[in-house]
């Protein structure tokens, strides 16, 4: 659970990240979905919730500016889900700041690793040579690193171990990135009210 609130904010939040490789399909997709979820639930006060990539390095993004991809925006669209968020790279504070940072994929989970190893080795380096402004990356961000194909529920989507890119697929590639992810997130949600997360 996360930080102090300020003035009409809860005292605690979770704060869930949703990150995938460039920031235009599935982590904004997530990151509007997780918002509807909670929404429904009535608890949207007790979340931040957010979105980012990996894609380009541990300091850029491919896409990074960008609105969601039109075709994930025309298909959440027609789920009555609105894709808002603009595409920006992983930070390093990302890994101080937020509770739960969900990968859409195996590589997601792998490329913030090596980012944050990146971001360690020159946090170090800059301490040895006497600066204090590299962003420090706690030590137990790794805890914090979860699949989003963890939190499935139904029987259907047991196979999926990952949720699938569908940049270059077709529609169904976009159908079935939101089944999936409205089948998880209402899960994550459970596994964060039953303090699992």
């Amino acid at each position: 659970m996360g930080s102090a609130g300020g003035a009409g904010r809860p005292a605690a939040q979770s704060r869930v990240l949703f990150v995938c490789l460039g920031n235009i399909c599935r982590s904004p997709s997530a990151e509007a979905v997780f918002k509807d979820v909670v929404a429904r639930a009535g608890v949207a006060d007790q979340f931040v919730i957010d979105s980012c990539g990996t894609g380009g390095g541990s300091s850029n993004c491919y896409h990074e500016g960008d609105p969601a991809d039109g075709r994930m925006t025309a298909t959440a669209r027609g789920r009555d889900i609105t894709l808002t968020s603009r595409s920006r790279p992983l930070t390093p504070s990302d890994l101080a700041e937020f509770d739960c940072i969900v990968g859409m994929d195996a590589a997601n989970l792998a490329a913030i690793k090596r980012a944050a190893e990146h971001w360690r080795t020159d946090a170090a380096q800059a301490g040895a040579a006497g600066s204090t402004s590299a962003a420090p990356v706690p030590a137990d961000y790794a805890s914090k690193l979860c699949l989003m194909t963890d939190f499935l529920t139904s029987d259907r989507f047991r196979q999926y171990r990952e949720v699938p890119d569908p940049y270059y697929g077709g529609q169904q590639g976009f159908d079935l990135v939101l089944d999936l992810l409205d089948d998880a997130c209402q899960g994550l949600l459970h596994s964060i009210q039953a303090g699992q997360r």
